[in-house]
Parts: C-alpha cells; structure tokens; sequence
C-alpha cells in the first residue's frame, strides 16, 4: 500500500465510527514499533560495522591524504631548495663570466696599448734609419757631384807639370803603403 491508501484508511475508518479510530493506529504503531525493533536488533551489527569500517576507511583515507600532502610538501621544500641553489649558482657563473670578461677586456687593453707601443717605437725606427739613409745617399750624391765638380776643374786647371806632380806622389804614397805592411 502507498501513502495515500494508509491515509484513506486511517480516514475512512474515523468516518465509519463517527469518530477518530483509534485501534487501527495502536496496531499499525505496534506493528511499526516490532518492525522497527527487528530491524535494529538485525541491523544493529551489520550498521555499526558498517560505519566503524567507513570510518576506518575515511580515517585511513585522510592519514594516507595527509602523508601524501606531507610527502609533496616535502618534494616541495626540497624542489624549492633546489631552484635557490641553482638560482644563486647562476648568480655566481654571472658573477664569474663578468669578471672574467673585465680582466680579459682589461688585457685585451694592455695587450692592445703595448702592440700600439711597440708599433709606434719600430715607426719611429724605421723613420730615424730612413731618415738616416736617405742624409747619406743626400750626402753622397753631393760628394759625387763635389768630386765631379772639383775633377772637372781640376782638369781644366791643371797642367802637365801638374799631372807629373801628382803621379809620383801617388806612386810614392803606394810605396810607403807597400813598406808599411811588410813589415807587419
């Protein structure tokens, strides 16, 4: 029966007594209080450890939540710890590339003004010894030239006394040349 049917009894039964029946509630109400107590008195263990194992599993369920928040918390601290240490190793190689690009910067520098140096002393030698060369070639260009000059005047000046003059002083020079080196 449905609900509608148990209220059409419980009225239906009132109306024929001219009145609210009693009875038929005492008996279903025992009836519902037996049924009620059966059910406890079957269901009482099979409930209770029913609910002393759900409570077993979600207790079990939140320990095992409660190591994995842990464990991950963990991993966490440990991941973090890992990403600082890497962050300030990073900061250091920085630190060292920076350094080691200014002291090679810097030698780079003292490498370039000492080749500067050194080009600027063989520029300034090659200048004096060209320099040098070129006042000797000047001189002895002037020197041919004087020579010149002076043979030329000298030819026209001299004479055939001269000319005699001359040629036995340079034989006698060569004399004495002679005598001065056998006897060394």
């Amino acid at each position: 029966m449905n609900e509608y049917g148990i209220i059409n009894l419980i009225l239906t039964g009132a109306s024929e007594h001219g009145g609210f029946n009693w009875q038929f509630v005492m008996e279903h109400a025992v009836n519902l209080i037996i049924l009620l107590g059966v059910l406890v008195y079957f269901l009482k263990t099979p409930v209770k450890n029913f609910l002393v194992e759900r409570r077993g599993t979600i207790s079990h369920e939140i320990d095992a939540a409660q190591k994995t928040i842990g464990e991950a918390k963990s991993k966490y601290d440990e991941y973090a710890k890992k990403l600082q240490a890497i962050e300030s190793e990073i900061n250091a190689l920085k630190d060292t590339l920076h350094k080691q690009g200014e002291s090679e910067r810097a030698e780079l520098l003292r490498q370039a003004a000492s080749a500067s140096e050194t080009i600027r002393k063989e520029a300034g030698e090659t200048i004096a010894l060209q320099t040098e060369r070129a006042m000797r070639e000047i001189q002895n260009e002037v020197v041919t030239l004087a020579l010149g000059n002076a043979e030329a005047l000298i030819r026209q000046n001299l004479g055939d006394s001269d000319k005699e003059r001359f040629v036995q002083e340079f034989t006698k020079d060569i004399e004495d040349e002679k005598w001065h080196q056998s006897q060394h």
